[in-house]
Formats: C-alpha cells, structure tokens, sequence
C-alpha cells in the first residue's frame, strides 16, 4: 500500500510565553535559518509576557490553577531577547504583564484587565517596542479570550489573535507528539495559512524546532511569514 502523502498546507510560526534566555534566543537561531515565501528571511509573531513572577508561589496569583510550567518570560527582565526578535523582523504581541488567568475575579474587572495590557506596552516600550507604528496585537494567556479580556483589548486598539496549539505546552508531550498534533491540524479541511502557536519557554521546542520545520518542509509543506490577519481568535 502506497504510504498516504499530506496535501501541502501553508502555515506560519507564533511563540507564546518568552522571553527567556537559554529558550528564546534557541528559538531565534533556529528561525534565522529559514524563509519566508519571498525568500526573505522567515517574520514570526511572538506573543511576550511583560514580567511573569520569578517564583512558584508568587505566580499563583496570576496562573492557571492547573498551571504546571510557572518558569514564564519577562520583557522586562530581558530586553535584550526583545531587542533582538524586533532586529531580526519579528513581530510583537501583548501577552499581558504577567500571563493572567482570566477566569480569576479579578480579572472579571475591566479595569484590572486593562491594567495587565497597558502594563505590558510599558516595558514592551522600554526594549524598543514602538507604540505608535507597531502592529497592536493581543494573545490572551491560555487561549482565554473571555468577554471581558476581548472588549479591555479592543478598547484599547488591540486585534486579538488566535490560532491552534501545537501541544509542545502539555506535560509529557516530546517531538513525536508535536509531530502528530501539527499533521492533524495541517489536515484540517481548510485552504487558508494556519497560525500555529509554540511556546518558545519550553525546552523541546527550543531543542527541535528546526527539525519540526524540516520535517514539514520536506513532506511539502510551505511556511509563510507571519500575519495576524484572517487569524481569527478562540473566543472562551
């Protein structure tokens, strides 16, 4: 029987939950040696955390109960790795100051949720992140685009951007399980470029993105540069 061959799909590259050295900056590397559909080298979007608590206990406050990998990035920490992705033509989005759980009754509030985006363009500004030319984009942490996160970020000017998970941010899952999610989503029924989102914190991403890329590269598929437009958001 002849192995079944996977119709060739367009898809594009989001990073969820950086900066972080030693993660994000493997992340890059790896990016700087790909392109784009115009052979330029490969734009991807990077969805950034403003200053996630460096201990466990501290992020309790903020993360998911479930939350299990509470090591999140900091813009403010490492402006640096912010610096650089805006250099090498990537683009940044808001991923609120320190990667809140929306459901928590705090976050039911307007106001503290504008607070979590305002916050997170102050020290976006700080590493080089233009206010008034940069694309104004938002990822809510989780995927959790509640009614309220949804309305405080398009008030404030936001595009709030989905696109489908990877799984490289579940316990357990390796390359093979990467693998496995992203020809399933490539598999959709659908013409239009998918938007995947990794999460650049994690180690295996770090470790085999290039591969990942390879891989689909080879079975036919094209990647695109990012953009954040015909990317609809999962509303929760």
């Amino acid at each position: 029987m002849t192995p079944h061959k996977p119709t060739p799909r367009a898809f594009m590259l989001s990073f969820d939950d950086g900066p972080l050295p030693g993660k994000t900056d493997a992340v890059l590397d790896v990016l700087s040696r790909f392109r784009g559909e115009d052979g330029e080298p490969l734009r991807a979007g990077f969805f950034m955390v403003g200053d996630a608590p460096e201990r466990f206990l501290a992020g309790r406050r903020y993360f998911a109960p479930y939350e299990l990998w509470w090591r999140k990035g900091s813009m403010r920490r490492h402006p640096e790795l912010v610096a650089r992705a805006l250099a090498e033509g990537h683009v940044i989005g808001n991923h609120t100051v320190h990667h809140v759980w929306a459901r928590w009754p705090a976050y039911r509030q307007m106001d503290a949720v504008r607070e979590e985006i305002q916050g997170w363009e102050t020290h976006a500004a700080a590493a080089g992140w233009n206010h008034a030319t940069a694309p104004r984009l938002f990822r809510a942490p989780y995927l959790l685009h509640t009614p309220t996160m949804t309305a405080a970020a398009t008030e404030l000017g936001y595009r709030i951007v989905g696109g489908q998970t990877v799984g490289d941010a579940t316990p357990g899952n390796g390359l093979r399980a990467v693998e496995r999610q992203i020809r399933h989503i490539l598999n959709m029924p659908d013409t239009q470029p998918v938007l995947l989102i990794f999460h650049d914190i994690r180690p295996g991403t770090s470790c085999h993105l290039g591969t990942i890329l390879e891989h689909l590269q080879d079975e036919g598929h094209s990647l695109r540069h990012f953009s954040a437009y015909g990317i609809p958001a999962r509303i929760v």
